[in-house]
């Protein structure tokens, strides 16, 4: 297996025929065909299924296209590098966040790094925290922030911020304003809850969960027409906030600890270092505006009961 066979392989994948991929790259069809083959041999399977109307990648093909393409995005950036070792940054830099901080982070981080470093190209992706992390480990993002991870082998973990949670009802909610709620009282109300485990330990007993939402702007649409409950930290509502189409009590034992995660042990280009700096940057930026409240930070509350000392697992 060499690098042409590589780049061969992934652009028949991409456009779905060898004919095109043949005018694609100014390639003989018979040639691409030949090197398939020899391809395939040498991974011990078909990498496309072939029929009448046309090829299709197979799963082992899948597991390829994805090695695939890292290394050959790692080869670009290894010449991008080196070609402007002493000049400005090159390449490709693909992060990815959650929703909640993707909203707000990732037009300051473009415009901020674009200014900086207009030979960089980045992709930004949405997810949450086990998948993200997931992505990582395949090599499909350079680096990710993620929000309160489990250790992970073959990920390094470098802190940003801590964050306070907040649960969030519908504008004017009584049980929000009166004040705090205990963890027993937050379980037996109707919560939607995302996809991930992440963070619910703080939680002593199985919640009432009707629905499981994967994103941020749908989950905050069913807590204001008033189907059920949701925790947010506090970036991901300080607009509706502002604007009063939410209301909220922060929850002060339950913290959201953004960090960034990046692959162990595998090279950092010069562009992904350059992310890490603005992203820490921009990061300070918002918490100084305010669209960010760290951990501590928690809106004043009326007098009532104390607040569970119960912290999550």
């Amino acid at each position: 297996m060499d690098l042409r066979q590589l780049r061969y392989f992934v652009a028949i994948a991409e456009r779905g025929s060898f004919s095109a991929a043949a005018s694609a790259l100014n390639v003989a069809q018979s040639a691409l065909s030949r090197h398939m083959k020899a391809l395939e041999h040498e991974m011990g399977g078909l990498l496309f299924e072939r029929g009448r109307h046309g090829i299709a990648i197979s799963e082992s093909g899948k597991i390829l296209l994805d090695r695939a393409r890292y290394m050959l995005g790692e080869l670009d950036n290894i010449r991008a590098e080196v070609s402007l070792e002493n000049r400005e940054p090159g390449g490709m830099v693909r992060l990815g966040a959650p929703s909640t901080l993707a909203d707000i982070l990732f037009a300051p981080l473009a415009q901020h790094f674009s200014r900086r470093f207009p030979r960089v190209r980045v992709q930004f992706s949405e997810g949450l925290t086990e998948e993200l992390c997931d992505r990582v480990l395949r090599g499909v993002l350079d680096l990710a922030i993620v929000t309160t991870p489990q250790r992970i082998e073959h990920l390094d973990f470098i802190d940003l911020f801590t964050e306070g949670v907040y649960m969030i009802g519908a504008a004017g909610d009584s049980r929000l304003t009166a004040g705090a709620l205990s963890p027993v009282e937050i379980a037996r109300l109707p919560l939607i809850l995302p996809l991930s485990d992440v963070g619910r330990g703080f939680l002593p007993e199985r919640p009432v969960c009707a629905f499981q939402v994967d994103n941020m702007e749908p989950l905050k649409q069913m807590v204001r027409a008033g189907i059920g409950y949701a925790f947010l930290p506090y970036s991901g509502i300080y607009r509706e906030l502002a604007d009063g189409t939410l209301s909220a009590v922060d929850l002060p034992w339950v913290q959201a600890r953004r960090v960034l995660a990046l692959p162990r042990g595998r090279p950092t280009s010069r562009a992904t270092r350059e992310m890490m700096t603005a992203i820490k940057t921009i990061s300070a930026a918002l918490i100084a505006q305010g669209q960010i409240r760290c951990a501590g930070q928690g809106v004043r509350r009326r007098p009532g009961r104390s607040r569970p000392p119960r912290r999550p697992r």
